[in-house]
């Protein structure tokens, strides 16, 4: 049988070690604790995470491709299925191609449709590119006139008026003037960015994650419970050793009546 002595030194020097190792985890509770109570007052909701490395870890990084195009004093920015007029989402487009503005509209094309938006943005209709005998769209532009004219692989499709009916090019065609994308200025591109991002990754929610270790994943949901469960044996251990110290005072004192 373990000695009463020896089962107390043991005790107490597991009570050390998780109590050394939780006291970290405590004081980390206790200040994201603290900072969520008082979330309201501190605006933590309000503030957003700039930070690109905890952005990207939140699968809020920048979009992998980024076009803009400069349309009548305009930017018609794409990314991903999302379409953009000076910075704000307007509507959806796969894989955007090129802009251009006629007749009062801008109009934006991706591989297979077109998009016709009025001047706020607002779209006016969506059409499907489809005429018979052609692939999908490859670039937009204009020709002198202000014909919007389609490349479609080697071939040429030429507008009418309303851009309803799409003509195959029978000759050459006098030098297009085709959309490429160009440089917007830093603050539209940045708009374009947090549009892309959504609301964002607000200080308040980050918090929350990090006092439930959920920013970690599942692996730190675990560690969280391991650190949950040290502090569980930390109150029980505490109670047996305070428990033994009152046993030993009695037991000295009575040996010290006799």
């Amino acid at each position: 049988m373990v000695p009463k002595s020896k089962r107390t030194s043991v005790t107490r020097r597991w009570h050390r070690f998780f109590g050394a190792g939780s006291a970290i985890f405590v004081v980390f509770l206790v200040v994201t604790g603290l900072l969520l109570n008082h979330s309201h007052s501190l605006t933590l909701d309000q503030k957003r995470v700039s930070n690109p490395l905890l952005l990207a870890w939140y699968g809020l990084g920048s979009p992998e491709k980024l076009k803009h195009f400069a349309v009548a004093s305009n930017w018609l920015s794409f990314t991903g299925t999302r379409v953009y007029l000076n910075g704000s989402a307007v509507t959806n487009v796969a894989e955007g191609v090129g802009a251009v503005s006629s007749g009062g509209m801008f109009i934006a094309a991706s591989g297979a449709e077109l998009l016709l938006l009025d001047k706020a943005g607002n779209l006016v209709e969506r059409q499907p590119w489809g005429p018979p005998g052609a692939g999908p769209i490859d670039a937009l532009g204009q020709l002198e006139n202000g014909v919007v004219v389609v490349r479609s692989g080697e071939q040429l499709w030429l507008a009418d008026a309303e851009m309803l009916t799409w003509q195959l090019s029978d000759g050459p065609v006098n030098s297009p003037s085709w959309s490429f994308p160009g440089t917007a200025p830093d603050a539209l591109r940045q708009a374009v960015i947090e549009q892309y991002r959504g609301h964002g990754l607000s200080l308040e929610r980050m918090l929350l994650d990090i006092h439930s270790g959920r920013i970690f994943g599942t692996a730190g949901v675990i560690i969280y419970d391991l650190f949950a469960l040290a502090l569980g044996f930390l109150a029980i251990s505490g109670l047996i050793l305070w428990l033994r110290g009152r046993r030993n005072v009695r037991r000295n004192g009575r040996f010290k009546e006799q």
